[in-house]
C-alpha cells in the first residue's frame, strides 16, 4: 500500500516527477510510512466525514455556486458541490478540487460504483454520493452530490428552504445512484483504529470492520467499538486502544476495491438513458435487516465472503438450505437463504438477516373463551415461542387454545415459505401489543387485568403513559365492585356526561373519594399525582397514619394535606418509593404503577 508523509499530503499527484521518485525510493527503503491521524492541512475521508456532519450540526444554509462562505447572519453557505470543495479549502488544499457536481466527478474520483449492486456501498468514510441529473444530462449527468458518513448515511446542502440534510442513502428516499473515490490529494484509513465523531472504528484493508472482535474489543453491526459494559467505547478512555496513523490513497482503495469484485464505473449515464441496469422491484422477494452482512459461498461463517450487503437491500431468494447454526439478534436459527443480488452475485446469507417478502400472511391471535387462538392460512403450520426467541420450523408447534399468560411470537409455515412474525402479549385474557412477558409490571397487569380492575386501550395497554383522574376513578370503582351504571346519570360535572367513565366519576364524588377542580369540571383528562392517589386511597379505605413509617428523603416536597396519606399508604404497603428513599410526590402517575397500586389494594381486601 502507497503511504505519503503529511507534508506532501495536500499536493499528492501534483508533483514533479523527480519527487515522485523519490517517494518511491522512500517506499522502497522504508517498510511503512505513517502519519499522524490528523494531519495539519491534510485531507482525509474521515475529516471529509467529519465536515459534513459538523455543516449539518451548524447549520449550513444552502446558496447556489457558495463554497463555505460567512453571509451577514455569521451563518456559512454553500451548494452541494461547494459542501465539499469548502472542506479542502478550509484546509487551504482547494487547489486539487473542482467546483460543480459533474466536474468534481469527472476531474476527482478514482473510482466508483453503483447503488444498486448489493456489494453495497464500501465501508468507507468519506466516498461521495451522487444523484442523476435527468432534466438536463447534456451540462453534467450528475445533479447532486453528498457526503457519504458511513452505515448508510450520508449529509447534503440540498436547496433553498431545506438546507443541510442528514439521512440515510438506501431506502432515503432521495433517489441517489451511486458512490465515488475522490482522489484529489484526500487520503483514506487503511489498517488500524481510527477515531470519527468521538467513536473509535476498526479499518481492515481500507473498510471498516462490523460484527466482529478486535484486539479483544467488540465491534457492532454500525461499526463503533464498544466498551466491556456494551457502551460506546470512547478514544482515549481506559481500555481504548491507540490510533494508527496508517492512511493510503485513493488509487489504494481503488485497487483494493478491485479485488473484492467491484469493477469502478457507475451506470449513471445509463440510467439516465433509460437502459436496464436500473433492477425491478418485482425481481426480489427479501431485504436485508442489518449493516454489513456477509454474504457468503458456502451458509457456514467460515466460507468466502461474496460480498458484503447492508440494511434495505434487496435480494432474490431461490432457496431455503439448512446450514451453520448462528446466533444473532436475539434468534438462532441454521436456515440460510441462497440468494442472487442486482449484480449478480450468488451466494447464502443467514435468514435472521433477511426478511422475506413471504406470499404467507403472519398469524393472527384472538380471544375466545378466555384462551388465545392464532390462526393462520389453510394448510400452514404455524409454531410459536414464549421465550422472546423468532419462532422457527423447530418451535411448538399450535394445537389449539392456549391458556397461559405470556407474550408469544408466531410464524406460519409452508413447504420452503415462512411468514413474517406475529407477536402479542396475552395477558389477563386480553390481547396487548405495547409491552412483553419480560417488563416489570407483567404479572400485576396480567392480574388487574384478568380480575377485572383495569382495561386496556384497545390493543395497547400503555403501561408508561399517565393515568387519568378518570381511569383513576373506574379502577377504584373496580376494585369496590361498584355497579357505575347506577351511577351514570346527569352529573355536577360539566365535563363528564355521556362518558364511559360518567358513572366511576359520579361515584367517587359522591362518596367523597374525589373531588372536583372548583370551576365546575372533573378535570376527567388531566393527569392524576402520586401523592393525589394516596389521598383517594386513603380517602375509600379510611387509611390513618400510625407515625411508624420512616420520612421520604423529599418528604418536604409533598402537600401538607396530603402527607398523612402518603405515609398512610406506605404503611399499609399499598404504595412504594421511587428509589433512593425519595416518593416524586408531584410526579404524574403512570399506569402501570396505578395497576400495582390497586393490585396491592385488592390483595390486601380493601
Amino acid at each position: 500500500m502507497t503511504m505519503y508523509r503529511a507534508k506532501h499530503l495536500a499536493k499528492q499527484g501534483r508533483r514533479p516527477l523527480c519527487v515522485l521518485l523519490a517517494l518511491v525510493v522512500l517506499a522502497t527503503v522504508f517498510t511503512t510510512l505513517r502519519l499522524p491521524a490528523q494531519a495539519a492541512g491534510a485531507p482525509t475521508s474521515l475529516g471529509l466525514a467529519e465536515h459534513g456532519l459538523m455543516a449539518y450540526r451548524d447549520g449550513w444554509l444552502y446558496s447556489y455556486g457558495g463554497k463555505g462562505e460567512t453571509n451577514s447572519d455569521g451563518v456559512r453557505v454553500s451548494d452541494c458541490a461547494g459542501l465539499i470543495y469548502s472542506y479542502f479549502k478550509d484546509l487551504g488544499a482547494e487547489a486539487g478540487c473542482y467546483g460543480g457536481v459533474s466536474s468534481q466527478v469527472k476531474y476527482n474520483c478514482a473510482f466508483s460504483g453503483d447503488l444498486d449492486e448489493l456489494y453495497g456501498i464500501p465501508r468507507v468514510h468519506g466516498l461521495v454520493i451522487t444523484i442523476p441529473d435527468y432534466n438536463d444530462p447534456s451540462t453534467g449527468i450528475y445533479s447532486h452530490i453528498g457526503i457519504y458518513l458511513g452505515n448508510n448515511m450520508a449529509a447534503d446542502n440540498s436547496d433553498y428552504g431545506t438546507n443541510m440534510r442528514y439521512g440515510p442513502v438506501v431506502d432515503g428516499g432521495r433517489g441517489w445512484t451511486a458512490w465515488h473515490v475522490f482522489d484529489n490529494g484526500l487520503v483514506y484509513p487503511s489498517n488500524g483504529w481510527y477515531e470519527f465523531d468521538g467513536a473509535l472504528y476498526h479499518y481492515s484493508n481500507c473498510q471498516y470492520d462490523v460484527d466482529t472482535v478486535v484486539d479483544g474489543i467488540t465491534i457492532g453491526s454500525d461499526g463503533i467499538a464498544l466498551a466491556a459494559d456494551g457502551s460506546q467505547l470512547v478514544p482515549g478512555a481506559e481500555g481504548a486502544p491507540a490510533l494508527s496513523s496508517e492512511y493510503v490513497s485513493a488509487t489504494t482503495v481503488a485497487d483494493t476495491l478491485r479485488s473484492l469484485g467491484y469493477d469502478g464505473e457507475d451506470n449513471t449515464q445509463d440510467i439516465i438513458d433509460g437502459g436496464d441496469d436500473v433492477p425491478s422491484d418485482s425481481e426480489f422477494n427479501g431485504l436485508v435487516t442489518g449493516n454489513g452482512v456477509r454474504l457468503r459461498s458456502e451458509p457456514t461463517t467460515s466460507s468466502d465472503t461474496v460480498a458484503t450487503l447492508y440494511r434495505d437491500t434487496q435480494v432474490k431468494v431461490m432457496e431455503t438450505v439448512t446450514g451453520q447454526e448462528i446466533t444473532a439478534e436475539g434468534i438462532t436459527s441454521d436456515q440460510w437463504y441462497h440468494v442472487e443480488t442486482a449484480s449478480g452475485s450468488i451466494g447464502y446469507v443467514s435468514s435472521i438477516y433477511v426478511k422475506m417478502e413471504s406470499p404467507l400472511a403472519a398469524p393472527t391471535f384472538s380471544v375466545e373463551d378466555g384462551r388465545l387462538l392464532i390462526s393462520a392460512p389453510e394448510n400452514c403450520d404455524i409454531r410459536y415461542t414464549t421465550d422472546g426467541t423468532h419462532p422457527t420450523a423447530d418451535s411448538s408447534l399450535y394445537t389449539g387454545p392456549l391458556a397461559l399468560s405470556g407474550t408469544y411470537r408466531a410464524v406460519a409455515i409452508q413447504d420452503d415459505w415462512t411468514s413474517p412474525m406475529a407477536t402479542v402479549t396475552f395477558a389477563g385474557g386480553s390481547l396487548f401489543t405495547d409491552f412483553t412477558s419480560d417488563d416489570w409490571y407483567f404479572d400485576y397487569v396480567d392480574d388487574a387485568v384478568s380480575l377485572g380492575l383495569f382495561s386496556g386501550r384497545g390493543n395497547e395497554f400503555d403501561p408508561t403513559q399517565t393515568i387519568t383522574r378518570a381511569e383513576f376513578a373506574a379502577a377504584l370503582a373496580n376494585l369496590a365492585g361498584v355497579d357505575t351504571a347506577a351511577y351514570a346519570g346527569d352529573s355536577d360535572f360539566s365535563d363528564i356526561n355521556g362518558q364511559w367513565y360518567s358513572g366511576a366519576v359520579n361515584w367517587v364524588a359522591a362518596m367523597g373519594y374525589m373531588s372536583g377542580m372548583g370551576d365546575g369540571t372533573f378535570g376527567a383528562a388531566n393527569p392524576i399525582t402520586r401523592e393525589q392517589i394516596c389521598v383517594t386511597l386513603a380517602n375509600y379505605a379510611g387509611l390513618t397514619y400510625s407515625g411508624s413509617s420512616q420520612a421520604f428523603s423529599d418528604d418536604s416536597s409533598i402537600a401538607s394535606w396530603a402527607k398523612n396519606a402518603v405515609y398512610a399508604c406506605r404503611e399499609r404497603g399499598l404504595i412504594s418509593g421511587m428509589g433512593n428513599n425519595t416518593f416524586a410526590p408531584k410526579d404524574n402517575a403512570q399506569r402501570a404503577q396505578a395497576c400495582v397500586i390497586i393490585l396491592n389494594a385488592y390483595n390486601q381486601g380493601l
